[in-house]
This record gives C-alpha cells, structure tokens and sequence, in this order.
C-alpha cells in the first residue's frame, strides 16, 4: 500500500469513527431526554419522583465523562497509527516512543521536526487539543477534581473560551455541550494532520474529507 492510499485510509477510518461517536452522543442524549420528561411528568410522585435529583446530577456527568474518554483514546490511536505510517514510509531511524515529553508533545516533533510535515495548526486549535487531553486526565486520575490537579489553569482556560464544562466547587461536569465540542476539536484535528499528510503524499484522492463534527 502506497503512502497515500495508507494516510487517505487512516483519514477515512478516523472519519467513521468520529461519525459513530457523535451517534452515540445524540443516542445518549436522546435517552436522557427521555427519562428527565418520564421522571417530571410520569413517575410515580411517591415511588419514583425523589430520584429524579439523583439521575439528574449523577448520570448525565458519568456518561458524558466516557464519551470525553472514548474521543481521547480515539486521538491517541490515531497520533500513533500516524506516526507509524510516517515512519514507515519514510523510512525515518526513529520512532515516536523514540522522543521525550507527552504524546501530544511527542508527536508534533515527530511530524513537524522529523517528518517535515507543513503542519501548523493555530495556538488556539493545539491549546484546545491539549485541553481536552488534561480533561480527560483529570476525570481519570483525579475524580475530576481540579483541586491539587496540577493542570488545573489549562482546564480552567478551555472552559473559559468555550464555556463548558462546567466545573462546580471545583469538579469537571461535562454535558451534551461539552462531548459537542470534544468531538468537533478532535475532528478539526484531524482535517488539519491528515490535510498535512496528503500534502507531502499526494494522490488522486478528493480533499478535505468532510469529518462530521
């Protein structure tokens, strides 16, 4: 397989995947929907109504939470598949796991330094990835408790220029809004390497593929 039909595969692979995830966030939300209307206006008011508090604040937070997680995982698969198909086709001497730093630090030296790749995506598109990325370490590692979370300012930043996720005496609350934004960041992330990747491999494909966001 050539350089190019590898990276347009990738691209497409990414496209689908990013497609399935935001099915699976209007699924979820739907599926929230409906049970906040059965919980208001159908529940039993002495059996069932007390535990619309309960569902309200704790589901929605805790399945929202795995979707930030799944859009993450998907990103890192698809930096090391990158990665591996750059080294691959250019026969570079060193791997990613080769260099030092985070895999998001790891991987920009990777592309741009080694590679060659002309990518450069803007401070605010790399700031919003990282962003999502120490989101995701903060709901993993530490409870989604910002407090003594030592990225805290960079999660605090993300949600400043995009008002969401909430964060209430301190906790990470993503929401509808939140998983919208994930997805449409990675989605722009990927337009923006694989657009570098079949510049440096060009080929008969039609570009930009269109990743849902």
């Amino acid at each position: 397989m050539s350089a190019t039909e590898q990276f347009y595969d990738n691209a497409l692979d990414a496209s689908g995947r990013i497609s399935d995830l935001e099915q699976f966030r209007e699924h979820m939300e739907g599926f929230l929907s409906r049970e906040r209307t059965y919980f208001q206006e159908e529940a039993h008011p002495d059996l069932e109504s007390q535990f619309l508090p309960l569902f309200s604040a704790t589901f929605p937070p805790i399945l929202h939470s795995s979707l930030v997680v799944s859009s993450v995982m998907l990103i890192e698969l698809e930096l090391r598949a990158f990665a591996d198909a750059l080294q691959k086709h250019l026969s570079l001497p060193l791997s990613m796991s080769d260099l030092q730093g985070s895999l998001l630090e790891r991987f920009r030296k990777y592309a741009v330094s080694l590679a060659g790749l002309e990518m450069s995506p803007q401070d605010g598109q790399w700031a919003d990835v990282v962003g999502v990325f120490e989101i995701r370490n903060c709901l993993v590692h530490n409870y989604g408790s910002l407090d003594r979370f030592s990225r805290r300012a960079i999660v605090e930043g993300f949600a400043q220029r995009h008002g969401v996720p909430a964060l209430e005496n301190d906790i990470i609350k993503p929401d509808d809004a939140t998983s919208a934004i994930v997805l449409k960041i990675a989605s722009s992330f990927f337009d923006i390497i694989y657009e570098a990747a079949l510049h440096r491999f060009p080929g008969p494909h039609n570009w930009p593929i269109r990743f849902r966001s």
